[in-house]
């Protein structure tokens, strides 16, 4: 699935990181860290803007498409592979609710610098999945009645993951909308949906079923991308 989701998911606007590390306060010089860090997506952004970048990711398939530019290691965010006050902000692109969060929020704060950034990601479709402008609505209804296999609680749409930074040394949230926008052709956007985890963490007959319903209903050479991304941002207290 590695290949999948490298093909299928989708970039971060440039307004999504540059709202953050702004309110945060984030120069070139400091070191950041990619927590969850996948096939490297946000981590290629971040070499773009700082000077020294690690991305953490446990998967070894995911993690060997990580540019190299970053220093790549592997690791969870619940032992997080750094010292002590080691990076001044760590980012999570769409990784932040799959953690248990008490061990998570702890590592965090130990490896960031006091007064250090957490800057969570998420692209979201526009209207929700059932409702979203970039697929017909069959497509809609098929991945409604698909249903979700991980815990309710460790999915975004739960907020639960807020809760646990609520009860945290971190202070207030902050938050924007940004629009990820543009035009995806057909077969990466089968990619991006066959790489969500309802449909990736299936029994491989059922999934391969599933993608070729899903590609039936997906006809044309190319859709419109109408993502929001919702970014948050906070700091240590």
């Amino acid at each position: 699935m590695a290949e999948a989701y490298e093909r299928g998911r989708p970039s971060w606007p440039a307004q999504a990181l540059d709202l953050p590390a702004a309110a945060l306060q984030l120069g070139s010089a400091d070191a950041v860290l990619d927590l969850g860090a996948g096939t490297g997506k946000l981590t290629r952004l971040l070499v773009e803007r700082f000077d020294r970048v690690l991305s953490v990711e446990p998967d070894p398939e995911m993690r060997s498409l990580i540019p190299r530019e970053a220093e790549v290691m592997a690791g969870t965010a619940e032992e997080i592979p750094v010292p002590d006050r080691s990076v001044t902000a760590i980012f999570c692109g769409e990784s932040f609710h799959w953690f248990e969060w008490p061990q998570a929020i702890a590592e965090i704060a130990r490896v960031l610098d006091p007064g250090g950034g957490l800057v969570l990601m998420w692209n979201r479709p526009s209207g929700g999945r059932l409702h979203s402008a970039e697929w017909p609505p069959r497509v809609g209804e098929l991945l409604n009645r698909l249903g979700d296999p991980s815990p309710p609680e460790h999915r975004y749409e739960s907020y639960a993951w807020r809760d646990a930074l609520a009860r945290s040394p971190f202070g207030p949230l902050r938050s924007a909308v940004v629009p990820n926008g543009g035009e995806i052709d057909r077969e990466t956007l089968i990619a991006r949906i066959s790489s969500w985890s309802p449909i990736a963490s299936r029994p491989e007959p059922e999934r391969t079923a599933f993608v070729a319903e899903l590609a039936a209903e997906l006809t044309e050479p190319t859709y419109p991308a109408t993502l929001e991304t919702h970014v948050y941002w906070t700091r240590l207290a």
